[in-house]
């Protein structure tokens, strides 16, 4: 996804794991601009504050074609047959090619939008580094791949081989993407995960061993060493990445002796996380009940997840099937090998119809039906444990997950450009590349303890686009003078449309540039007293009809009395 790095996880030792920091600022724009801004001098904070309403203006303006196509195009590519008049096509018009057309542009343009919200695609050495361990969930996890169309991604990627460079075996099925690094704990006995690891250590892997087939190891996932070097040879950490432990039950008891000893023990185990995950795919076939699209296979999904364990990454797949753990599988296999003696033996002695023979069978038949039983329960609580994780950690899709996109794409193409163009601001000077990320970089973690890889060529590529930066020597670069700044802004603004009246039409010509150059206060105090006239005028309508009911008012009682004398005359 990215030029600017490369696998974001790596492995370093036994224990740790480096892991590249999120160019993704998790600040919002307001609460940044706010501490960026005290930055500048008091007198010329109206400027910047200008400058940053007009870039985000602009900004917003300019995506808005964006915006719409991508819609429009997810709107195509999750269209049902018989159902083209909603977006305007007939059956004749939107068939299977211009069907998965649309879809082919959408995942383009997706992909396009997540690169500028700074998430990267999950890579092969991501996903075994993750599928090494196990953290809260130690069952084994296969999932259905079968539910998943395999023909839009695979000739996409067929089509744009530099961003299938490195990606998972399953990427033809799906896409991962994902954005910020976090922490999960959990603490504990872990006694039924130290008993299934006891057996994998004393069963599973000498069988293994005894096949030939390679133990398990950590994956090395690193393609580059965990230092950089600057200047004259020095070796210094690298600032953009952080090594975290990974405790997993496996890496704090690595052997058996050390499991025996700590079987009992409380455990504090720990995984580092995705902050933000998001899964595109499309299914094979539309759901029950449901129409297929045009060209015959189930809608677009998108869906996205938070604080997903790496080592628990398969989780977020749709369709997973649960496996057995391996006690179950010994005990059950233990049972099925009794019985089978048993019955060769009988068979053997003649003795099959006797009553030990038939107890001992039957406990065994027994043993089976427990242990199945067993097992489809723990499955079942098992799935059921996951469902529930999966639904605490999902959050939107579909429409609202894209439009949350577009939103955080924008918000981070702005902050980008707002803390390069404060900092440069406050400098008053010409810096590099290295120092406008560097200063950054310091300021967001002084001020929010952020730990960000700071997106320093994507910020200049836009200042540069909008004049707000001025390229020296073609590696410097300084901020453009607030006046002149300003200016440039204002004329894209006043030229982004360009219409005029035709010369003939003179009496609207001069009515509307009579409007067009009124001073606001005049307007206001025209509007003032026009509204002032007709609250006069309505005034004196309400006085009128107060005279008029009075006077009513008045001959209704002079006939009131006259009917009451009448009754009197004639009672």
């Amino acid at each position: 996804m990215s030029s600017r790095e490369d696998d974001s996880v790596a492995h370093d030792d036994a224990n740790t794991i480096r892991i590249q920091h999120s160019a993704h600022i998790p600040v919002g724009l307001n609460f940044l601009q706010d501490a960026a801004i005290q930055l500048i001098p008091e007198r010329d904070r109206g400027k910047v504050n200008d400058v940053i309403r007009m870039v985000r203006s602009l900004f917003h303006f300019g995506a808005m074609e964006k915006r719409d196509r991508i819609r429009r195009d997810f709107a195509l590519a999750n269209v049902r047959a018989g159902e083209e008049r909603s977006v305007g096509y007939t059956d004749d018009i939107l068939g299977p090619t211009l069907f998965e057309s649309s879809s082919m542009d959408f995942v383009g343009e997706f992909c396009s939008l997540m690169a500028d919200a700074e998430y990267t695609l999950l890579t092969q050495k991501e996903w075994e580094l993750a599928s090494a361990e196990d953290f809260m969930f130690t069952l084994p996890v296969h999932i259905n791949w079968s539910i998943h169309d395999g023909s839009l991604l695979k000739l996409f990627l067929s089509k744009n081989p530099m961003l299938a460079s490195g990606l998972p075996q399953f990427s033809e099925k799906a896409l991962v993407f994902k954005r910020g690094t976090g922490m999960a704990t959990a603490k504990g006995l872990f006694i039924n995960e130290k008993i299934e690891l006891l057996l994998e250590m004393l069963v599973k892997e000498p069988l293994m061993k005894l096949m030939g087939i390679a133990k398990p190891v950590f994956v090395n996932a690193s393609s580059r060493d965990s230092k950089k070097s600057f200047g004259q040879g020095k070796q210094v950490e690298d600032r953009n990445a952080m090594v975290v432990e990974r405790l997993t039950l496996r890496r704090l008891m690595p052997n058996i002796l050390t499991l025996l000893r700590k079987l009992f023990s409380t455990l504090e185990i720990q995984e580092p996380t995705f902050k933000e995950v998001v899964l595109l795919y499309r299914m094979a076939k539309p759901r029950d009940g449901d129409p297929a699209g045009p060209s015959g296979c189930g809608p677009l999904i998108l869906k996205s997840f938070n604080d997903i364990p790496m080592a628990d990454l398969e989780m977020i797949f749709p369709e997973k099937t649960v496996s057995v753990k391996l006690r179950e599988i010994i005990q059950n296999g233990i049972a099925i090998v009794i019985a089978i003696g048993t019955l060769m033996w009988a068979f053997v002695t003649g003795e099959i119809w006797t009553s030990k023979v038939q107890t001992l069978l039957i406990a065994c038949a027994g043993k089976l039906g427990q242990s199945y039983t067993a097992v489809n329960v723990a499955k079942t609580r098992y799935a059921g444990m996951m469902s529930k994780e999966i639904i605490d950690k999902s959050g939107n899709s579909q429409t609202g997950l894209l439009m949350h996109l577009l939103e955080s794409m924008e918000d981070q193409e702005c902050k980008e450009m707002m803390l390069a163009y404060i900092i440069l601001t406050v400098r008053g000077k010409s810096m590099t590349l290295k120092e406008i990320d560097i200063e950054c970089e310091q300021f967001l973690k002084k001020v929010f303890g952020i730990d960000c890889d700071f997106d320093v060529e994507g910020s200049m590529i836009k200042l540069l686009r909008e004049g707000l930066v001025e390229q020296r020597a073609g590696v410097l670069y300084a901020a453009t003078p607030l006046k002149t700044a300003l200016a440039l802004l204002d004329n894209k603004w006043d030229n982004i449309f360009d219409y005029n009246l035709d010369s003939g039409d003179s009496g609207r010509t001069n009515a509307l540039s009579s409007y067009a150059n009124a001073h606001p206060d005049t307007l206001e105090a025209n509007l003032r007293d026009a509204l002032n006239a007709t609250d006069k005028e309505r005034a004196k309508v309400v006085s009128d009809l107060k005279s008029q009911n009075d006077a009513l008012n008045k001959e209704v009682g002079a006939l009131s009395s006259q009917l009451k004398g009448f009754n009197w005359k004639f009672s």
